[in-house]
Formats: structure tokens, C-alpha cells, sequence
């Protein structure tokens, strides 16, 4: 997360340790609110490992803090 934007990588393998870096100044989430989704809060500043779905899929990603940040992870 970088400018209130997300950085993703191209496609994570399922299960796998996704590391989640916030350089802004601000605190946010990387939230998928599809079946099988996540959300992880990540403070300004902070970085933060959770595991990726285990189901294969495109996951729609937002931030719960600012809408205008939104983007697709991509597990397979």
C-alpha cells in the first residue's frame, strides 16, 4: 500500500503467507467481502502477514477506510 493505492503482485499461490506493507500515513484494510474473503487492518506504517484463501479465485479488494482504494487478488 503505497499513495492509497494497493500493490499487488500478479497471483499468489493458495494458503500462502502474504506479507502487507502500508507506507502511507495513514491506516488501512485489505478487505475481500466475497465468500472464502479476508480482512486484515494494516496501521500506518506497519506490515502485516495473513494467509491467503485457499480457494482459487479473483478476490475484489477495498479498503474499508478509503473506498477509492480497490483492486483484485488474484489466488491460484
Amino acid at each position: 500500500m503505497r499513495d492509497f493505492a494497493f500493490e499487488v503482485p500478479a497471483s499468489v499461490k493458495p494458503g500462502v503467507m502474504v506479507t502487507v506493507t502500508n507506507a502511507d500515513s495513514a491506516p488501512h484494510t485489505l478487505t475481500a467481502k466475497s465468500e472464502g474473503g479476508f480482512d486484515v487492518e494494516v496501521q500506518a506504517g506497519g506490515t502485516v502477514v495473513f494467509e491467503a484463501p485457499q480457494d482459487p479465485a479473483e478476490y475484489g479488494i477495498t479498503c474499508t477506510f478509503h473506498p477509492q482504494m480497490s483492486g483484485t487478488l488474484v489466488v491460484r
